[in-house]
């Protein structure tokens, strides 16, 4: 089934598989995972709809597909990661005081 692909659509997929593999054990080894749920959705709902858009919706749609998708992935996780940092300025912050 790969072969059927391009090398460009097996590297992107085998990037945000690895970065949405690596959100979800930061999600499951941090103690303030509350505020990380709505990121962390938008980053699963931007890689199932590139996903569905590469695989099952051919040409133009699924162009449309995949960067909603791609959208959707980059804004969930640039929100994850302003969380995690801000949390982390935050009790680092206290800890000093």
């Amino acid at each position: 089934m790969a072969w059927e692909y391009y090398g460009d659509a097996l590297i992107v997929t085998g990037m945000l598989t690895t970065v949405l593999l690596l959100v979800v054990l930061s999600f499951l080894k941090l103690l303030y995972r509350r505020r990380l749920v709505f990121p962390l959705t938008l980053v699963v709902m931007g890689y199932v709809l590139f996903m569905v858009g590469l695989v099952f919706v051919r040409g133009w749609d699924g162009m449309g597909w995949s960067l909603i998708g791609f959208s959707l992935y980059v804004i969930g996780l640039v929100t994850y990661i302003g969380v995690v940092i801000y949390h982390w300025v935050k009790a680092r912050r206290t800890s000093n005081s």
